[in-house]
């Protein structure tokens, strides 16, 4: 498993019995760790590439050059072994994370953010049952203004994410909402819970079906890039 479309990077493997990971938050330094990180992993668990079963990687939103970076990993890898590949969204495994971090077992719903620049924030919904976490809201892009009216509007049990810029980008106080906050990225460790769920439930798919998500413009228009084999 692979996730690059932070300020983070990390990877993930398992052998069945034994998680193998790494994590970095070395800024603009992915392309230089990433296939690093994918051959420690592999040869901390003693495993080949052969051996690898299913792939799973987050597809947005995120950094356009993290994104592609992670993506192009996964995408050689899938074409030179024809392994089925996991899409999972950035903000939901960012949601996957903070969960685990937190040991969270009441009912919960999670407001998260990523920083998309220029004023505008990537924000994800999702709800956590007491046993799943599912998507409340469709991942899109907002103002900061309106994402502060999406706080008053749902009360979340937490808002996670790049949440610094966020919280500075309007005078209101949101600390009445008792919710928390916190300041996280997502891993590759949480990417592989659900990407091996997604495996489990036949949803992986051929890597050139995949699609990465950009979240572009003021009227938060999705644009998908497709890649296909010919790159």
């Amino acid at each position: 498993m692979v996730e690059t479309a932070t300020c983070a990077c990390s990877v993930a493997l398992s052998n069945g019995s034994e998680t193998y990971t790494r994590y970095s938050e070395q800024a603009r330094a992915h392309s230089q760790l990433a296939m690093g990180m994918v051959d420690a992993v592999l040869g901390e668990s003693g495993c080949n590439v052969r051996d690898i079963e299913g792939l799973g990687v987050t597809i947005g939103p995120g950094s356009f050059t993290g994104l592609r970076i992670g993506f192009s990993i996964v995408q050689g890898l899938a074409f030179a072994m024809d392994l089925p590949v996991a899409p999972v969204s950035t903000l939901k495994t960012l949601v996957a994370t903070y969960q685990r971090s937190r040991a969270v077992a009441r009912k919960s719903v999670y407001l998260a953010v990523l920083d998309a620049r220029m004023g505008q924030f990537a924000v994800g919904v999702y709800r956590w049952n007491g046993e799943q976490l599912s998507t409340e809201r469709r991942d899109c892009l907002l103002s900061a203004s309106a994402v502060h009216a999406l706080i008053n509007q749902l009360q979340p049990t937490a808002l996670i994410g790049e949440t610094e810029k966020l919280l500075a980008a309007q005078e209101n106080d949101i600390a009445a909402n008792s919710m928390e906050v916190s300041e996280v990225y997502p891993h590759a460790l949480d990417l592989y819970e659900l990407a091996a769920e997604q495996h489990r439930c036949g949803l992986s798919m051929p890597i050139e079906e995949i699609e990465l998500c950009y979240l572009r413009g003021a009227e938060a228009w999705t644009k998908r890039t497709r890649i296909s084999r010919d790159g």
